[in-house]
């Protein structure tokens, strides 16, 4: 079958059917026409955010690739953003508000001994802690680690892995 050059009416006409309106454009969003061509409007700004917490992703951003986005607005009238990335699912307050992780918690554990170890010049802290059910990848929160373990500091050990 031989190629066949398509023919478009520019524009957007929404005064019929998807059906009779062969040809043409019936639903657009965010596309503006230029000499008789369809093409996105100006752009976007990336929106980070400016959560300062320190078990949040670096720069104030989030963690992962975003791969769904939900707006909507409360009956109290606060705009709300969730948005869903392939590692965590978060909710943005407000326009440049601040990103709360929201992801389901699978296990916390408080009664944990002796779990972290760490070797003499290594920077690799393993972790006991049977039944916890993570999998490669999982995010882990550790909340407080009194003192330093094998010489590496708390601070180094407290906060949210990968």
């Amino acid at each position: 079958m031989p190629l066949q050059k398509l023919q478009f009416r520019p524009g957007v006409n929404r005064e019929s059917t998807t059906l009779a309106n062969e040809g043409g454009w019936f639903e657009c969003d965010k596309v503006r026409f230029r000499s008789g061509f369809p093409e996105k409007l100006g752009g976007w700004i990336l929106d980070t955010g400016t959560a300062t917490a320190t078990l949040q992703p670096p720069a104030g951003s989030y963690w992962g690739v975003c791969r769904s986005m939900w707006n909507w607005e409360t009956l109290a009238g606060n705009n709300l953003l969730g948005l869903g990335t392939n590692l965590k699912f978060y909710i943005q307050n407000g326009p440049d508000g601040l990103f709360y992780d929201i992801t389901p918690i699978r296990d916390t554990n408080t009664s944990v001994t002796s779990a972290f170890q760490v070797y003499s010049g290594s920077t690799t802290v393993t972790v006991t802690d049977p039944g916890h059910g993570a999998q490669t990848g999982d995010f882990v929160t550790v909340t407080y680690a009194g003192g330093a373990i094998g010489g590496m500091p708390a601070a180094a050990i407290n906060g949210e892995h990968q």
